[in-house]
């Protein structure tokens, strides 16, 4: 058709395709939907279709990319945006080398931007109405394909729990209170990216990793699964405050009801332990705010003697090393009953196959599965060691009477759409260990469990 030759194609080469170029790249893969941010950049480039070379328009264009990238990477994680603008700041923590997935992206993302700055005094504007006719078709075209290609994911990607949706948690299904807890203490663990395998190999792969009758000699132990939304800091409002939160920066912490002030009114000794720098998502500030009396992070847990875990994405104290801190302060001030929370770190997405971690050569599972789903056995090996390093230390004989919560945060966050397949996109696993010592799991938490 003579209106698609006349038509300026580097037009839409500059203004669809390279802002979209790393999303587009990741259709085949997986990723979040763009339908949305693509279509609010649809209508303000058709606004701007007839602007000729001007600064001005490059700025803009760049604007759109960058609004984009931010969404993307926001529903990617389940982050608000607030959440994401916040972190920016601490990306000097983050180690992105220990990640070739991440390199590529960065990679892409970096040539994007730099044909935006240099192609833009090339790219002509739109003049007659039949264009803007063909570009209106083509910015249709590249939201349907986005919603094509993200069609079979698009359930696993949760931020906000909808309108009225009752809040479901691990520490709720258990009646996890002062009044409840008859163990001398309590320990509530978040573990990092744990989710619920939907696929039967993945599940009996982890039925096995956390077999309860490692711990049945002294615990009663109990299973279950419950809801999530949101990123990990919305898993820890959800468990330790039982609210949906889609975040910690849209929780209002001056009215905040949560089981580590319950427990320090109850005469608790209330503290928080996380292997990662504290400034990261704030968690230094508003874990007092939530009533945690101590906060230790990497640089107070490698004090103390854990390992420094530098082979990954996320750079800090070795979590195979906290189970033994842990241990050590339930056994001071004996007199005292303690509420101890821990946040895990190793492991959060991208696993890569690092020696520091134990994930270079994992052993999971049968070969073939090994070599369709290498990072998939690398996240498995990482929860492998985690439970191995809990089992150490609370079946040990001089480990103090504690009732021990063990809960995911949200299903790990593959990018790939085939792994994010393999996993409950709705629901976290939980395990409920109550001290022989004390009392017996309530009714709700054993129906729960089966």
């Amino acid at each position: 058709m003579q209106i698609a030759r006349d038509f300026p194609w580097r037009w839409a080469l500059w203004w669809l395709v390279l802002p979209n170029l790393a999303f587009i790249a990741m259709w085949p893969i997986g990723g979040p939907r763009m339908a949305v941010p693509m279509t609010i950049c649809g209508v303000i480039i058709l606004l701007a279709s007839g602007w000729g070379h001007h600064p001005a328009r490059t700025l803009l264009a760049i604007a759109m990319f960058a609004f984009s990238l931010m969404l993307y990477t926001t529903m990617s994680f389940n982050l608000e945006p607030t959440e994401m603008l916040n972190s920016i700041e601490f990306a000097g923590e983050l180690d992105p080398v220990q990640s070739p997935e991440y390199l590529f992206g960065g990679v892409v993302l970096a040539a994007s931007l730099v044909a935006l700055v240099v192609l833009g005094p090339r790219i002509p504007p739109l003049k007659t109405r039949d264009h803007r006719i063909v570009a209106v078709a083509l910015i249709l075209l590249l939201i349907n394909a986005d919603v094509f290609a993200t069609a079979a994911t698009r359930g696993s990607y949760k931020m906000r729990a909808p309108e009225g949706v009752p809040v479901d948690s691990a520490a709720i299904q258990n009646d996890i209170r002062p009044a409840t807890v008859k163990a001398r203490n309590l320990l509530v663990i978040v573990v990092e990216s744990w989710g619920v395998s939907s696929d039967p190999y993945d599940r009996a792969l982890q039925d096995q990793l956390w077999n309860p009758r490692r711990w049945s000699g002294r615990y009663e132990v109990t299973r279950g699964k419950s809801r999530y939304y949101g990123s990990t800091t919305s898993a820890e409002l959800r468990e330790l405050c039982g609210v949906w939160s889609a975040g910690f920066k849209s929780y209002d912490f001056d009215r905040a009801d949560c089981l580590p002030k319950e427990f320090r009114v109850a005469g608790f000794q209330v503290d928080a332990m996380h292997s990662f720098n504290g400034v990261f998502f704030d968690r230094a500030v508003w874990y007092p705010k939530i009533g945690f009396e101590r906060a230790l992070f990497a640089k107070e847990l490698i004090a103390r003697g854990a390992d420094h875990c530098s082979g990954s994405v996320f750079p800090g104290a070795c979590d195979n090393d906290i189970p033994r801190l842990i241990g050590q302060r339930l056994r001071e001030e004996p007199g005292i009953r303690k509420f101890i929370y821990w946040l895990t770190l190793n492991g959060h997405i991208p696993v890569p196959a690092s020696p520091e971690l134990g994930t270079d050569d994992c052993r999971l599972g049968d070969a073939a599965w090994r070599d369709q789903y290498p990072m998939l056995c690398r996240g498995f090996e990482l929860q492998r060691q985690l439970a191995d390093s809990i089992s150490a230390e609370i079946m040990k004989p001089d480990f103090p009477d504690t009732d021990i919560l063990i809960v995911g945060d949200h299903m790990p966050p593959y990018f790939k759409r085939d792994m994010r397949m393999r996993f409950d996109s709705a629901h976290v696993p939980w395990i409920m260990l109550r001290s022989r010592h004390g009392a017996k799991p309530p009714a709700q938490a054993r129906v729960a469990s089966q």
